[in-house]
């Protein structure tokens, strides 16, 4: 099964989809192997939950990391404001 899940990654290498993108962003850390495996993992994950619950996958996207990350820092804008702060979103990246 690992061997399976391995190659239908590596079919996805030059989609633009959200596998691909986990895959390259953990090949970049870790390394070729660790980033396929990771992305095997995923994609059993994925499979898990859809026999699980019986939904159709729908496709979060590529940037899904990126969207889920941004709207987190503006959720904790809005309550940092509820608490009376004055705090505006810099366009600055920090490390």
């Amino acid at each position: 099964m690992k061997t399976m899940a391995v190659e239908c990654v590596l079919a996805t290498s030059r989609q633009n989809n959200r596998i691909a993108s986990h895959r390259k962003r953990i090949t970049k850390r870790q390394g070729k192997m660790k980033g396929r495996i990771a992305s095997a993992h995923l994609l059993v994950t994925i499979a898990y939950n859809i026999l699980k619950t019986g939904e159709p996958y729908h496709e979060l996207g590529s940037n899904y990391l990126e969207e889920k990350q941004n709207k987190k820092e503006l959720k904790m804008i809005e309550y940092l404001k509820k608490k009376g702060y004055t705090i505006a979103p810099s366009e600055q990246q920090t490390a």
